[in-house]
């Protein structure tokens, strides 16, 4: 075999089978592939000491995290509306849901969320006849920190001998201490982001590129912080006079080492005292080593909100670097990436909560005359500061050709209280 073959075969992809199926064997549990966990399994919690680190992420965040929402009908169709406006009802009986869908978008740093739908019966007048009926109604999406859900491969075996392999999803129980499996994951909502194969279920988010970014600022501080005594304080050169070994019973060594540690201790006093034999002389410490070390602060701090927020100019990151143009174009890229994670995240919350919240009241939606419509979906609404009165003109023209109008949102759009 000529080694024009031999480098032309893909290796590589032998390589990733092999280590794929290595990690199915482990019949004990499937290990998150996340690098910076591996690093430090504290890693979430110490890299948002970083003040720009947690700027970025409370913005991303907030942003995805939309204050308005509204639950959608699966089509015009009449009965298809009238289940959206009862289930929307229902949704708005969330305590902290803003806070709650917060918590969830934290998917697109850790690469997993999950929240437990709690909830109760309550007795609630929905629907156009207005009776009251006992409504399955969720009251609050309690947070379920992503290190207790793990996964695990189970192994099936079939009549005919074959065995095929399917993954388990295992809980941490809190009171018996120990792993085990999720019986009824349909009362969870789970947001996953990158769930590629190699990610083993546990997708992949934005912290593994920021732990590489706060490893360096970390390298940076620490350095820049050793060199600031002697940027601020300068250096002191001592000079002293060699002579020969033994004509003072002192070596040359022995004499520089005293006068170092003479001259140490009267710099921590500010004071300086030799006999006028010594020469000193002191060099100012320069702001060379300082700027060079903002320079590299100022460089990893944009890096940073351009990775979290798709850019930095819009963000008070760009000074002396771009235009306006250029900032509200970066900003439309920034819009772009949050509207995809508002897109995730919706339906995430349409197929675990909404589809919770349809299941658990059927025989109500069916006295309702509605047991043959759709489920409806949830959606984030897009929250831009917008003229008011250009959108008055906008709102003036949709009704003018007849376009009907959610009211709420034309109050919110124009800045006043709906009555």
């Amino acid at each position: 075999m000529t080694m024009p073959l031999i480098q032309g075969r893909n290796f590589n992809s032998e390589l990733y089978n092999n280590a794929l199926s290595s990690a199915y064997r482990v019949w004990t549990r499937l290990y998150d592939p996340d690098y910076a966990l591996s690093r430090d399994p504290d890693v979430w919690a110490k890299i948002r000491r970083d003040s720009t680190i947690w700027q970025a992420i409370e913005q991303r965040l907030n942003s995805v995290a939309a204050r308005q929402w509204r639950v959608e009908g699966y089509s015009d169709d009449e009965k298809d509306q009238q289940a959206a406006a009862i289930v929307e009802d229902i949704i708005k009986q969330i305590r902290h849901f803003n806070g709650a869908r917060k918590l969830l978008a934290c998917a697109i740093f850790r690469g997993r969320s999950y929240a437990f739908i709690e909830g109760k019966n309550l007795p609630l007048s929905l629907g156009e006849d207005k009776v009251s009926r006992d409504w399955w109604v969720p009251i609050r999406l309690r947070d379920v920190d992503p290190r207790r859900v793990r996964y695990r491969p189970a192994p099936i075996v079939h009549e005919d001998g074959s065995e095929t392999l399917r993954v388990v999803t295992d809980l941490w129980n809190v009171s018996r201490g120990q792993y085990l499996p999720m019986e009824n994951p349909e009362w969870f909502v789970k947001v996953k982001y990158y769930d590629e194969e190699s990610r083993l279920n546990y997708g992949s988010g934005l912290l593994e590129s920021l732990y590489f970014f706060w490893w360096i600022k970390g390298i940076i501080w620490r350095e820049g912080l050793q060199g600031l005594e002697r940027w601020s304080q300068g250096i002191v050169i001592g000079k002293v006079n060699s002579f020969r070994e033994g004509s003072t019973g002192k070596t040359n060594e022995a004499v520089r080492d005293e006068l170092f540690t003479a001259l140490k201790d009267m710099r921590s006093r500010n004071i300086l005292v030799t006999d006028k034999e010594t020469e000193l002389d002191v060099k100012e410490g320069g702001m060379g080593g300082h700027q060079m070390v903002t320079t590299f602060l100022e460089m990893i701090d944009k890096k940073i909100l351009g990775l979290v927020l798709g850019s930095a100019l819009p963000y008070g990151g760009g000074e002396g670097v771009g235009s306006m143009a250029r900032a509200e174009v970066e900003e439309n890229t920034t819009e772009t990436l949050i509207q995809f994670d508002r897109s995730k995240i919706d339906e995430d919350m349409t197929h675990d909560l909404i589809g919770q919240v349809w299941r658990m009241n059927r025989s109500n939606f069916a006295a309702l005359g509605l047991a043959d419509a759709n489920m409806p979906k949830f959606s984030s609404i897009q929250e831009k500061r917008q003229d008011p009165t250009v959108v008055a003109g906008i709102i003036t023209q949709m009704g003018q050709v007849g376009l009907p109008l959610r009211k709420d949102e034309v109050y919110d759009r124009i800045g006043f209280t709906m009555p």
